[in-house]
């Protein structure tokens, strides 16, 4: 079996796989109707997983199957656990240490359901973040590539005290890039912090995981199902490596370095078409997935939808919120210092400032409080109103 990413080679062997088990399921379920075989075939994958009975029936639930089916199987289960959620996917209650620090962490705090010490079914905590997504700060601050890096196996931005190197545990394999890139990160970091699980799930199929992600569902060669795939991949065998300069109260200065991998685990099933299908799952690095409970900043999920063309639109959409709404004061920026942040391969700096400011246009539109002006040498960035809304008083 060659890399992970040649689909063309791959999809023998996946498509002989899925005839066995087919063939299988078939005599184990010669006195059952086509949803109980069906049915079955979900049960093994999820127990495969290594799912606990619970989070299986969770997932069957939201897959469809319906209470008549699955009370068979789960007869020990009261009945509120066969009530189908409003979203795909096992959801866990956020614990009240993670929903305190959400809390803290919006700079305009949404309303969060306060979890019960012993609850009877599990609800979902989806609604409390509706609108609201979620993106590694580190990440923002220094991003992924713009383009195919094609053969490089290392990536590196700087951006002030902080410095970000990509790297990848599958040289054929390469560097996650692009709008998909930063959308599948987006999602990952807004999964985790809204179930306060590492686990993230994939969608059914990469058709519904798209949907799940706003994008189109294009075909072929270069379709998005298979670009989306791709970048997967890339992005489960990425590693990132964090270095901060840091200061303590007494001015001495040191070196913060977190080096993690991006996930620990995952488990993808091939559809026939050899993208990414039903029931796949990717478990984030203990390391990612704590330091994006403490360090995510809130962006606006329609303003992802608006900007998801272009990378640079949705780099400059997430520094401008992050960024503005820690500042306290007038702050320039120069043209160099962006550069250096969002330039990736421009060849001139005058190229980049005009691609730059082109979609500083685009982002303005679908962010109209960032207060920013242009000026000789770069940018001068002021203290704007709050671009998510803030949570109504309590009394």
């Amino acid at each position: 079996m060659g890399s992970p990413t040649d689909f063309p080679e791959n999809l023998p062997e996946i498509r002989a796989y899925n005839r066995a088990e087919r063939h299988y399921s078939a005599h184990v379920s010669t006195e059952t109707n086509d949803i109980d075989v069906e049915l079955r075939g979900a049960l093994q994958r999820y127990t495969a997983a290594g799912y606990s009975r619970a989070r299986i029936l969770a997932r069957l639930v939201a897959d469809g199957y319906t209470p008549t089916a699955l009370r068979a199987h789960f007869p020990d289960f009261p009945e509120t656990a066969f009530q189908r959620a409003e979203l795909p996917g096992p959801r866990a209650v956020t614990p009240q240490s993670v929903t305190a620090r959400l809390t803290q962490a919006l700079p305009n705090p949404v309303a969060l359901p306060a979890s019960s010490t012993a609850p009877t079914s599990i609800p979902d905590q989806t609604p409390a973040l509706d609108g609201i997504s979620f993106h590694y700060v580190p990440l923002i601050q220094c991003s992924f590539p713009h383009a195919d890096p094609h053969e490089l196996t290392s990536f590196s931005r700087r951006n002030g005290w902080l410095e970000l190197t990509l790297g990848t545990t599958r040289p054929e394999t390469g560097l996650p890039y692009g709008v998909p890139a930063r959308l599948l990160t987006i999602y990952c970091a807004s999964e985790a912090v809204r179930t306060g699980s590492p686990e993230i799930y994939l969608g059914k199929s990469v058709h519904e995981f798209l949907r799940l992600l706003d994008v189109p569902v294009t075909r072929g060669e270069r379709g998005n199902l298979r670009v989306y795939a791709n970048q997967l991949l890339r992005l489960i065998h990425c590693t990132l490596s964090i270095d901060e300069n840091i200061r303590d109260a007494s001015g001495r200065t040191g070196l913060h370095i977190r080096q993690a991998l991006f996930a620990e685990e995952a488990r993808l099933w091939w559809d026939e078409d050899a993208t990414v299908g039903q029931g796949s799952t990717m478990q984030l690095s203990s390391v990612l997935f704590q330091s994006i409970l403490e360090r995510s900043a809130p962006l606006s999920t329609a303003a992802i939808k608006a900007l998801r063309k272009s990378p640079m639109d949705l780099d400059v959409y997430a520094w401008l919120v992050h960024r503005l709404f820690h500042l306290g004061k007038p702050s320039t920026v120069t043209w160099q210092q962006l550069s250096d942040q969002f330039g990736h391969a421009y060849a001139e700096l005058r190229q980049f400032r005009r691609f730059f400011l082109d979609s500083l246009t685009r982002v303005r539109a679908v962010y109209p409080e960032a207060n920013v002006t242009v000026v000789e040498g770069g940018l001068m960035l002021l203290p704007s109103r709050p671009h998510l809304p803030r949570r109504p008083k309590t009394r």
